[in-house]
């Protein structure tokens, strides 16, 4: 900021005083400025900083490390607002005048107005910018106006910010006053303090001494001197005060809070007490009064901004109030106006003022990231040396430093705080350890302390009390319980409260036995068992600590066998060395080991034990199954597949298995059984089988083999498992397995399992077999019992007398019964016989033993032909063998014919081919009696007339109503009318042509006519201007009056405004209907004429008649030309060949129906064979299980009768006969026979269920097969319906084609109306007369081609019609092609532009894998000449690697360049066959347009046509005609051209397409060679850059640029085109708008009546 520098306008003796105060202030500054404000010099008005250093950079050393730093030393008051209490010439102009010095003197005045700039002296003149040249000063009123003490004028500075005070300096334009003070305050809210005081009497006037002296203990205080007070110098007097001179610890500025305190103001005030004065006063002279004021040049504030040393510079910032405010700019992470605080999160250091020693930069807190608050806290600084206390810790943290958790939470491994959760029942504390874990009370576990321990329950304040499980009955051996009841987790077989007792029917509570208990067998007949005693472990062996069957095979094959799934044995292999047996299969069929008898029988101690074995197979890839181990016994069976319960597949590898015998789920064994019946099945085991093999061919080998079980025996670990049974009445034994004398068990034989019954033998027997219970009996009786008389005896054996049985009167002594009438009845009647003494034939056989009926005849079998009910009774006459009961629709005396009504073979197999005729009872005719019937061989029923089928139930093709009764009537249809001849076979309704209805199709719908083969037309009448939408059959609408038109469409001649009725034209139009009236009349006189001429031809001589004729003929020939190439519609096709095509492809839709219906016929054949198939299968079934149940009967009956007989012999003659042993072999030999029978049966039974099973497949596969010719025939469906839908949707284009078609005729027939009424020019009749007699030989011929060309005419118009539409359409969709083409090209050229890349990148990986290659030759370079130097080589290696891996990287990026080429080629190609589809595309867009062109032709042909017809009448049409005809020529040659270019852009995209695969097929070469990158040499190199030349050749040479250049020519040709074409449409529309503009102007009526022709 600026100072004042003005020089001081008085005696050198007041200059000299000047100087000395600025010498000494000079020196108080010079202590001052040496500590907080070292980079600033007095009276400098700007300070420069160093160079190369920005501002913030001085509160930075050049290591970065903070240093104290101020802002820049300035006049803090310059053009500062100072308040002035007291200002002259504001309230009026006010005199003053200029000091001269003493009384007496002449004063000089002037004149002070505050209104006039020139004369004003405002307060802003205190603090502005002083020279020389622009002199000014605030100046007060005078003493004149009352400005002298005790009258104060205050001077107040406000300097909107603290400074560091630094001098406060006031200079003089009048005289220094008497007295004055300096005050300051260091905020607006607080009182003034004073700074310094400036008197010549200061003990009187402000009551302090004259003095300049400050002690250190108080040197804040104010001081007063009077060495200012002097009135000289009258003006240029200067006060300098400096806030610091004299103080005692000026040079300790920096550890002085009291003095940065003095020094420090934000506002200054000067208070102006008393004037120096000359004491001239008193005389009261106004002049002099006015010579005493206060003026003052400048008020100079000396300063820095209070930074406290932490900014280097003040800016201007907004306030709160909205104004601008001097702020510092801080660093050191400091805050506030005056840095006078720690920015919020830089509070871990007290804050503290800058000094030269220490900046005292504010420093972050340290929050360990999870809060950005803080705040200083001195009680932790104090025992820490950080006083950063951090605020709202996240992630629940706590702490100064967020460094732990919140109370209640915990530190994861992770670092992350979660809350305890603790329990507040269970837990000891809320606080958790730093695991988590809560302190629990006693009892109680678990993380948050919230469950009871295990074995502990009732959680309460108290924590849990003790549950007291037993541990050999808890739950895996665990003392577990419920933590509400205390009730304990048990085994299965355990109950109680805490697991100490077995449950019901179960004993032997052990820790080892996974279930607790053991459950009690005793053969089913008691419940209430113990642990016998007497039996052992055996000794506790190393590796087995229960007694063991075992095989070590140590001698042999210790009895064990082998043999297939199907039974048959398979020889073993022992090897002697490795002490194992080996099998092998000799196919599919599974090869099991069977143990031996030592294995086998009462096997129940083995219960809940393991069965062990050591198995291996010789192949890989084992195939296991659910019966790898079976165990059977007492009739039942169980298996397990091999990796059951924790066991591997077998391997080459031995292995050990282990399988427990227990019934629970997870052993795995299959079917599940009860714990009865696995004990009962281990209480008679009798098979072990173990799987050998487990593949095609496989081998096996088993070793070590172990059963686990008890003995008797005192010896070793008692074995508990083994139960005694408290048994019932009637049963004795350990296990309840006997009956107690005079009992035996029910049923017999039933073993240990039956119930125990007393004895009962109706007192013919003593004693009876407790096992049986069998009684020997006596008295001729017989039976279990003796319930019965023996055989050959009769009688009631339960009567219980020696007498109750006696002999039967039956020849040979045969068995008897007798009845209760005492009538004796014979048992054993010979096969055929029945009756009581055999005397009658039996059902089933006929015959007369007793020739009752005749001479005696044996009992035969009756002969039905196998069509009878082998299960019923009396299926025939028992005398004459007549069958009585045919089955299967059959009959005759043999069976042997199918009844009325049925058709078919009554004797073939199988039975059942007599089916019923279902012949229909309307189409059949009827049997005098009964229901119709059919031929009982072929089954054809006897239709009526015109009824046809198998069952008559058909009518034949154009007949229907077969519900008449009297056959199928005739259809009738309409031929014209209907489509075909055929009808609904129901209603008679036939299928009628578009338009047409009745049930013969012989009239018009509603609305229609016509009725022609084409069927019926639309009225289409005008409903404005019929009187009916109905018209007649000419297809004439009823039209209203002056309406007319065959729709009643137009007005008739001379009326208008069809809307209103078609009101009269203007008289004045009738000027214009005479004219043409007249020339119609003339018209008919010319056409009389000419048939004149061709009635009566008279021969003339006339040339220039046969002139015009030959001018006639030409005109008609080129007529001719016309319409043959009229007829061309399509190209080079006619619509002859289009419809042509048509029905070709209407044909082949025929077809393709016809080849679904015979898919569908075929569908239905697969169908029924698999009905058949499956009808099959149900037989195979049926007889399956019949063989199954035979099988089982035979079992039950004969083997259980084999074996009572040989019990029965055992039991008859007992141990104490002398034959004793040989009945015993007998009975063994028996046994077996019995035996081997059972085998037989068994395998029978096995092969029944195989052919079971084969037939259940072959019932799926049926199934199957008839769910998937369903499918198919669903699928055919829907094919059907489809094309179906399409014919439909074909039809019905068709028949719009042929709707247009008829429309656009109709327009051309309109047309021709309206041409017919243009008036012609009149006709010299006369001369046309002369001309026509020298033609009249030729006219005849004429008149005969004439109307040949108008007939072949109207064809081709009415076949070209139905085109034009079709034509219009694809001119739109040739415009769709336009745009797309359009955009094809865009992309043609983008493709240009990535084909261009492509070949760059290719060049570019050329070069790089020359590089590669290069740099690959150096290295075998340097490896060649660094051979000898191996040690150096070496050292080298890591480097040698690093070019290694360049290299490789080179490679790998030539490699991806590479492929980004082929990329680019192939999209290159994409895009080129883009272009050629789009050529293609093109080239159908100029057929179209040339369709187009020639429809447009075909159009000017037919008006050309009509106007040649009427060439003599017309000359103007002629004449448009012509015009028409040359634009389609034009448009002809124009689409021809367009045509060529499209074909030729085709040609040419074609080839670029293949030149494009040249090249991408090039490139993959290249690609492949590149794989090879590290076998390159440089010859491949070579060839690899001159492929990549033929690449880039093949795509020049493609011309993929010439043909978008191409292409975008045509594309711009086509443009102009169109914009022709749009050109012309406009101008027709500007021509159509005047038309209707000249139609407006019309007048409605006609002022003139002047004649428009003579």
């Amino acid at each position: 900021m600026a100072r004042s520098r003005s020089l001081l306008r008085t005696n050198p003796s007041l200059v000299l005083q000047v100087a000395v105060l600025l010498c000494s202030l000079c020196t108080s500054l010079a202590q001052y400025y040496r500590f907080p404000f070292n980079e600033i010099t007095y009276g400098a008005s700007n300070v420069d900083e160093p160079e190369g250093r920005g501002r913030s950079s001085r509160c930075y050393d050049e290591g970065g490390k903070a240093q104290k730093c101020v802002p820049e030393f300035v006049n803090a008051a310059f053009n500062l607002p100072v308040e002035v209490t007291n200002t002259c010439g504001v309230a009026r102009p006010q005199q003053y005048c200029l000091q001269t010095g003493g009384y007496g003197s002449k004063k000089a005045c002037e004149m002070c107005n505050a209104n006039l700039a020139q004369l004003a002296h405002p307060p802003r003149y205190l603090t502005d910018f002083n020279n020389n040249d622009n002199h000014t000063w605030w100046q007060s009123e005078t003493m004149h106006e009352g400005i002298q003490f005790p009258n104060q004028v205050n001077l107040t500075l406000s300097l909107d910010k603290a400074f560091d005070i630094t001098y406060v300096r006031l200079f003089f334009h009048s005289p220094r006053p008497e007295s004055f003070a300096i005050f300051k305050r260091t905020s607006r809210d607080k009182e003034w303090e004073p700074y310094q005081y400036y008197s010549a009497t200061c003990r009187d006037t402000y009551g302090i001494p004259d003095s300049t002296y400050v002690r250190r203990d108080d040197e804040t205080r104010a001081l007063c001197t009077s060495e200012f007070s002097d009135i000289s110098p009258l003006t240029g007097g200067n006060v300098a005060f400096s806030t610091l001179e004299g103080r005692p610890s000026a040079y300790n500025f920096e550890n002085s809070p009291e003095l940065q305190d003095w020094v420090t103001a934000t506002d200054i005030r000067i208070i102006l007490d008393r004037l120096n004065t000359f004491r001239d006063e008193v005389f009261g002279d106004p002049k002099v009064l006015k010579s005493y004021f206060y003026a003052i040049t400048d008020f100079a504030v000396g300063g820095r901004c209070k930074c406290n040393g932490h900014a280097s510079e003040c800016v201007s910032s907004s306030s709160l109030a909205g104004g601008q405010q001097l702020v510092c700019r801080c660093e050191h992470n400091t805050a506030g106006p005056d840095c006078g605080e720690c920015l919020p999160f830089y509070n871990d250091f007290p804050w503290s003022r800058a000094t030269s020693s220490h900046a005292h930069e504010c420093r972050p807190c340290n929050c360990n990231g999870y809060s950005n608050r803080c705040y200083f806290d001195q009680e932790l600084y104090d025992k820490t040396g950080h006083g950063g206390h951090c605020l709202d810790c996240a992630a629940n943290r706590a702490g100064p430093n967020c460094e732990r958790c919140k109370d209640n939470y915990y530190e994861r491994e992770d670092g992350v705080c979660i809350a305890c959760n603790c329990n507040d029942i269970g837990s000891r504390s809320l606080q958790c350890a730093s695991d988590g874990v809560c302190q629990c009370k006693p009892g109680v576990t678990g993380d948050k302390c919230d469950r009871c321990a295990e074995n502990y329950f009732d959680f309460g304040p108290h924590g849990c009390k003790p549950c007291g499980c037993n541990v050999a009955g808890s739950r895996g051996n665990e003392a577990n319980c419920d933590p509400a009841s205390g009730v304990c987790v048990c085994k299965e077989h355990v109950e109680g409260q805490q697991c100490d007792q077995c449950k019901p029917g179960f004993f032997n509570l052990n820790e080892e036995n996974e279930f607790g208990c053991t459950p009690c067998f005793c053969y089913g007949h008691s419940s209430i068992c113990s642990s016998a005693t007497g039996y052992s472990q055996g000794k506790s062996l190393p590796e087995y600590r229960k007694c063991v069957i075992e095989s070590g095979f140590v001698r042999g094959e210790e009895r064990w066998r082998a043999e297939e799934s199907t039974g048959r044995s398979v020889s073993l292999s022992y090897n002697a060395i490795v002490q194992s047996l080996a099998v092998a299969a000799l196919g599919r069929d599974k090869v099991y080991f069977l143990a031996p008898d030592r294995f086998l029988g009462d096997q129940r101690a083995s219960y809940n034990h393991d069965l062990s074995f050591f198995l291996r197979v010789g192949e890989l890839g084992p195939q296991a199954s659910t019966e790898d181990i079976v165990l059977e016994g007492a009739g039942l069976t169980i298996s397990a597949p091999i990796f059951a319960q924790g066991n591997s597949l077998p391997s080459t590898q031995k292995q050990k298995y282990t399988f427990r015998l227990h019934e629970d789920s997870q052993f795995g064994w299959s079917p599940r059984l009860a714990s009865r019946d696995f004990m009962s099945l281990l209480s008679n085991l009798t098979a072990i089988k173990i799987r050998g093999t487990y593949i095609y061919e496989g081998r096996g080998f088993l070793d070590d083999v172990m059963l686990e079980t008890a003995r008797r025996g005192v010896f070793g670990a008692p074995a508990s498992w083994i139960e005694i049974c408290t048994c019932p009445e009637g049963y004795v034994g350990q296990f309840c397995e006997s009956c107690a004398p005079g009992y035996r068990h029910n049923p017999a034989n039933g073993g240990p399992f039956a119930t125990c019954i007393p004895c009962d033998c109706n007192n013919h027997a003593d004693i009876c077999d407790s096992e049986t219970g069998r009684c020997i009996c006596q008295h001729n009786t017989a039976g279990e019992q003796c319930e019965r008389c023996g055989k050959g005896y009769y009688g009631n054996a339960l009567r219980g007398t020696p007498n109750d049985c006696q002999p039967c009167p039956c020849p040979n002594g045969g068995a008897c019964i007798q009845l209760p009438d005492d009538t004796v009845v014979c048992l054993e009647c010979p096969s055929g016989y029945a009756g009581p003494r055999c005397e009658l034939c039996t059902d089933g056989f006929f015959g007369d033993p007793k020739g009752r009926h005749g001479p005696p005849r044996p009992c035969e079998s009756c002969d039905c032909n196998g069509n009878i009910d082998p299960n019923a009774v009396a299926n025939c006459n028992r005398t004459t063998g007549e069958c009585l009961k045919c089955i299967y629709n059959t009959g005759g005396f043999y069976c042997d014919q199918c009844l009325s009504g049925f058709y078919g073979d009554a004797l073939a197999l199988p039975k059942g081919d007599c089916s019923p005729c279902h012949c229909n009872s309307y189409g059949t005719v009827a049997e005098r009696y009964g229901p119709p019937v059919c031929d009982q061989v072929t089954g054809q029923c006897q239709c009526k007339p015109h009824v046809t089928g198998l069952k008559c139930n058909e009518c034949e093709a154009g007949f229907w109503n077969l519900t008449s009764g009297v056959g199928c009537e005739p259809c009738g249809c309409d031929p014209v009318g209907a489509l075909n001849g055929t009808c609904d076979v129901q209603t008679g309704q036939c299928f009628c042509q578009l338009g047409v209805t009745g049930r013969k199709c012989d009239t018009c719908e509603l609305y229609q006519y016509g009725f022609s083969r084409d069927g019926c037309q639309p009225c289409a009448c005008d409903p404005v201007g019929s009187v009916s939408l109905q018209c007649d059959a000419t297809g004439q609408c009823p039209c209203r009056e002056n309406v007319d038109g065959r729709r009643c469409d137009r007005c008739e001649e001379n009326t208008y405004d069809k809307q209103a009725g078609c009101i009269d034209c203007p008289a004045c139009y009738n000027l214009v209907l005479d004219s043409v009236s007249v020339h119609r009349e003339r018209l008919a006189e010319l056409e009389r004429l000419l048939s004149d001429i061709v009635s009566n031809p008279t021969v003339l001589d006339d040339d220039d008649f046969d002139e015009t004729l030959r001018t006639v003929m030409s005109q008609v020939e080129q007529l001719w030309d016309d319409a043959r190439e009229a007829a061309r519609s399509g190209g080079d096709k006619t619509v002859a060949q289009h419809i042509e095509e048509l029905d070709k492809r209407i044909n082949g839709v025929k077809e393709l129906l016809d080849g679904i219906q015979q898919a569908i016929i075929r569908g239905e054949s697969l169908a029924l064979m698999g009905q058949f198939n499956i009808t099959q299968a149900e037989g195979i079934i049926q007889r399956a299980q019949k063989a199954l149940t035979d099988a089982q009967l035979y079992l039950d009956v004969q083997g259980n009768d084999a074996l009572a007989k040989a019990l029965d012999r055992s039991n008859q003659f007992g141990q104490q006969s002398a034959r004793m042993s040989q009945i015993a072999r007998e009975a063994r030999l028996l046994a077996d026979g019995q035996e081997d029978e059972a085998k037989s049966i068994e395998q029978v039974a096995y092969d029944a269920r195989n052919t079971s099973n084969e037939a259940y497949l072959l019932a799926r596969k049926a199934l199957d097969d008839q769910r998937d010719i369903t499918e198919i025939i669903k699928g055919l469906n829907f094919g059907v319906q489809d094309l179906s839908s399409l014919f439909e949707e074909t039809m019905q284009v068709a028949n719009e084609s042929r709707t247009q078609a008829k429309a656009t005729y109709r327009d051309a027939l309109a047309i021709s109306t309206e041409a017919s009424s243009i008036a012609v020019p009149p006709i010299n009749a006369t001369e046309l007369r002369a001309q026509a007699e020298g033609i009249i030989h030729e006219a005849e011929r004429l008149k005969a081609e004439t109307q040949v060309l108008m007939d072949d005419r109207s064809s081709l118009i009415i076949d070209v019609e139905a085109q034009l539409e079709e034509t219009s359409d694809l001119v739109r969709r040739g415009w769709a092609q336009q745009q797309i083409t359009s955009e094809l090209l865009a992309d043609t050229f983008t493709a240009e532009g990535q084909a261009k890349d492509a070949i760059k990148k290719a060049e570019r990986t050329l070069r790089e894998a020359k590089e590669t290659l290069t740099a690959l030759e150096d290295f075998d370079k340097q490896v060649q000449e660094s051979r000898d130097e191996a040690e150096d080589a070496l050292n080298r290696v890591a480097e040698i690697e690093k070019l290694i891996q360049e290299a490789e990287d080179s490679t790998r990026d030539a490699e991806d360049a590479l492929t980004g080429a082929e990329s680019d080629a192939r999209d290159a190609r994409d895009i080129a066959k883009e272009a050629q589809q789009t050529a293609s595309d093109a080239s159908k867009q100029a057929g179209n347009v040339r369709v187009k062109a020639d429809a447009t032709k075909v159009e000017a042909s037919s008006l050309k046509d009509e106007a040649d017809h009427l060439a003599s009448r017309v000359a103007e049409t002629d004449s448009r005609v012509t015009t028409y005809e040359s634009q389609a020529e034009q448009d002809h040659l124009q689409v021809m051209e367009a045509q060529e270019k499209a074909n030729q852009a085709k040609d040419r995209a074609d080839n670029a397409s293949a030149r494009v695969h040249e090249a991408y097929e090039v490139v993959q070469e290249i690609l492949g060679l590149l794989e090879r990158a590290p076998d390159l040499d440089p010859e491949q190199l070579d060839l690899l850059e001159e492929r990549l030349e033929e690449a880039r050749q093949t795509y020049y040479q493609s011309g993929v640029e010439a043909s978008v250049t191409e292409l975008t020519e045509a594309r711009s040709w086509q443009e102009r085109q169109i914009s022709l074409y749009e050109e012309e449409i406009k101008r027709l529309q500007i021509e159509v708008i005047n038309i209707e503009e000249i139609k407006i102007s019309l007048p409605e009526e006609c002022y003139s009546q002047t004649k428009l022709e003579p």
